[in-house]
């Protein structure tokens, strides 16, 4: 059987794409399995480190907030976050300034497993990219530029 592809039809490698999911996968599988060893799931790290980020200079972090630093769908975050409020790692509350939003705080509890899991993903994250080098500085604005990139229907 043919693979339908013209462009890749002999090399997947050429797949910027490809590249860039086997490449996430790698990554992702070894925060993923450190971050069960603590009891967190990979996203419920993301938004709770966002919010730690955002609570030390925003007074009312809400949902919103969060979703769109980590670059999430505000429904997932919802429910995420939902979780996390019943571990006692959070706490949701009306927004005094607008009750349509939902202000979110980071509790004590919260704040100890990030101190415990950051060291962690920043520890994975230095040995995985440190074989970048000194180009890990040029992949960051690339992916940056990516990030950036405006939204076009993609």
């Amino acid at each position: 059987m043919k693979f339908p592809s013209e462009e890749y039809q002999y090399d997947a490698d050429a797949s910027t794409g490809f590249i860039f999911i086997r490449a996430y996968n790698k990554w992702h599988a070894t925060i993923k399995t450190e971050l069960q060893k603590i009891g967190i799931t990979h996203p419920q790290f993301v938004l709770m480190t966002v919010l730690n980020y955002l609570n030390q200079t925003e007074e009312f972090a809400t949902q919103t907030d969060i979703a769109k630093m980590a670059d999430m769908d505000v429904m997932s975050v919802s429910q995420i976050l939902r979780g996390l409020e019943t571990k006692g790692y959070l706490i949701r509350k009306p927004n005094p300034k607008d009750t349509r939003a939902n202000t979110v705080r980071l509790l004590e509890k919260g704040q100890e497993i990030i101190a415990i899991a950051l060291p962690i993903v920043e520890g994975i994250d230095k040995q995985f990219f440190s074989t970048l080098s000194d180009d890990e500085r040029i992949f960051r604005n690339f992916l940056h530029t990516l990030i950036r990139k405006p939204d076009d229907g993609i």
